[in-house]
């Protein structure tokens, strides 16, 4: 009798109520660590014109100096995180990465800023699957579509706000140094700074909570064998995603230098151009996605291809553009679409994945797509951008790579989506 007491108590702790409250300090977080990660891309013409840098070179910031450890750590992450409080873990990770970000703001050597970023990527690796764990439970009061749509679009508006917030400062600065600092470095160290509020907030949350229950949660081992057993249509997903992503990830990360060097834009009007394409447009993309997934008899599959054929025609719009203002409208619309289909794709994970398994296959899952989408997607765009002879740059990689993913990504998705569960069927925390 004991045992039955003790088990009802731990099935009442099993689910706790997570309201708007919640769900919104979690998305600012996202957004924190959106505007940490987009600081080589805000100021990508002064850390190139400092360093002496090539655009492979200022990929390698963007991508895999941040992706591999973001990957691994995830992965650890994935294993372990039900073990610990969320909201604690969440903590401790903001404080990590923005020592890396501080790491990064004072380096002076090209490895002093790959170090930085392999921080960063440490202490945003673990917050991921614990927001999840949140987001994912059935105590989520708005649906968990919705729920992870509003999380999402944190991401997207953490590059924006980067942008904003990067090109803002540089205005004030004028090419000034401040406190001894050269302008780029006072930007950054500025954009670290507000994530102390974050980690009192995460941990005044965690009171709050009276701690998360950790019974019932597997690991990677019984994630993997699920997923290449009797979830092997989850496989198909998960190379969707890694499209998706990269597409967005190779957009985010050259839109500023795009808009700079194609429209003659200083550094600070580009990013603030930037800013204000992303926040129209990528928050838009991403609360669709979670909108129209949490209707029932919604096929995600449709939903993401459609995210990918918008973001097809886009770039071509703005291969076409007859002037700058009707290349920002391609821009606006490529943005929105690549949206659409990355949040669609890790909303579309969750109703596929049993309760017990979706730490580990939601860390499978985003270490995936970070070493495909976030590792490759700004290197290959900057390695493509170098070699090509036609003054095309940016344009010509930029629309190289989204054309590659659609082609290879819609019919995947259009295949493998036929066996894909409607996330309608968990928006109300079911399974």
């Amino acid at each position: 009798m004991h045992k039955t007491d003790q088990h009802q108590s731990t099935a009442s702790r099993a689910a706790p109520v997570v309201g708007l409250g919640t769900v919104v300090v979690l998305a600012l977080v996202q957004f924190a660590a959106f505007v940490d990660r987009a600081v080589p891309s805000v100021l990508a013409a002064p850390l190139k014109a400092s360093f002496a840098l090539s655009d492979a070179q200022l990929g390698l910031l963007q991508g895999p100096a941040f992706a591999i450890t973001y990957a691994l750590v995830m992965l650890a992450a994935g294993h372990w995180a039900r073990r610990i409080d969320p909201f604690r873990l969440m903590a401790f990770c903001v404080v990590v990465w923005t020592i890396g970000g501080v790491v990064f703001a004072l380096a002076n050597t090209f490895p002093l800023l790959m170090a930085g970023r392999m921080m960063l990527g440490v202490g945003q690796a673990a917050f991921a699957p614990a927001a999840l764990i949140v987001l994912g439970s059935p105590g989520v009061l708005m649906g968990r579509s919705r729920a992870l749509s509003l999380f999402t679009s944190g991401s997207a508006s953490g590059r924006s706000g980067a942008l904003f917030l990067g090109g803002f400062i540089l205005f004030m600065v004028g090419g000034q140094t401040v406190f001894g600092l050269e302008p780029w470095r006072s930007v950054s160290l500025f954009l670290v700074a507000p994530n102390a509020l974050l980690v009192v907030g995460l941990l005044l949350l965690s009171r709050r909570t009276g701690g998360w229950p950790s019974e019932g949660a597997s690991g990677l081992n019984d994630a993997l064998g699920w997923m290449f057993g009797e979830g092997r249509a989850i496989l198909s997903l998960f190379v969707v995603g890694s499209g998706c992503v990269l597409l967005v990830q190779a957009l985010g990360a050259w839109m500023p230098s795009l808009l700079a060097r194609e429209f003659d834009l200083s550094v600070a009007q580009a990013a603030v151009t930037a800013g204000g394409i992303v926040l129209a447009s990528a928050p838009a993309g991403h609360l669709t996605a979670g909108w129209v997934l949490a209707r029932p008899g919604t096929r995600p599959a449709r939903v993401i291809a459609g995210g990918l054929f918008l973001a097809s025609a886009a770039v071509f719009g703005l291969n076409l553009a007859p002037s700058p203002a009707f290349g920002i409208a391609a821009l606006c619309a490529l943005v929105a679409g690549g949206g659409v289909a990355a949040a669609g794709c890790l909303i579309t994970v969750q109703p596929q994945t049993p309760e017990r398994l979706r730490g580990g296959v939601n860390a499978l899952f985003l270490a995936t797509t970070s070493i495909v989408g976030v590792g490759a997607g700004p290197w290959i765009t900057g390695w493509l951008s170098d070699r090509q002879s036609d003054g095309g740059g940016l344009v010509s990689a930029l629309t190289l790579v989204v054309v590659a993913v659609s082609v290879m990504v819609i019919p995947l998705a259009l295949l493998g989506g036929r066996r894909w569960k409607s996330p309608a069927h968990s928006q109300n925390g079911t399974d």
